[in-house]
């Protein structure tokens, strides 16, 4: 390779290097909790044996699958699932906070959360989290 491209291809990933560094090294502050919009999809999966309709006297195992969808707190069993994680639940945590920025302005914004985060169970309005802020767009942020 020709010293000019080695530079030029040096150049090109040092600065795709700084680029997504710069992604990642967002100011450290505190957040506070102040509204969760939970949508939730708790499935449920029974297993039962039952007759064997095919004949021989033997029997088969079934498996049956509920589904109830909706916002967390109206499905009657949230509270349940909440605590034991009993059931698998497929869903999104908005979770929308406030933060001062590095600027030293007031912002808000919204982080997102899935059945799979502890997050999604855990949070509740009023609680702090660790966020961080892009420094040159306080209103861009993620989780720390």
């Amino acid at each position: 390779m020709p010293l000019s491209v080695r530079r030029q291809l040096a150049l090109v990933l040092t600065g795709s290097a700084l680029v997504l560094g710069g992604c990642a090294s967002g100011v450290p502050t505190e957040a506070t909790v102040s509204t969760i919009d939970h949508t939730c999809e708790i499935v449920e999966r029974v297993s039962r044996e039952m007759e064997d309709t095919r004949g021989g006297g033997g029997t088969i195992e079934a498996a049956e699958q509920t589904t109830r969808k909706g916002e967390c707190k109206s499905v009657g069993e949230w509270k349940e699932v909440r605590a034991k994680r009993n059931k698998l639940v497929e869903g999104t945590a908005d979770v929308h906070v406030s933060y001062r920025a590095p600027d030293g302005s007031y912002q808000t914004g919204t982080l997102t959360y899935t059945g799979g985060d502890d997050e999604f169970y855990e949070l509740k309005a009023g609680d702090t989290l660790p966020i961080k802020v892009d420094p040159e767009n306080p209103k861009r942020i993620w989780k720390a």
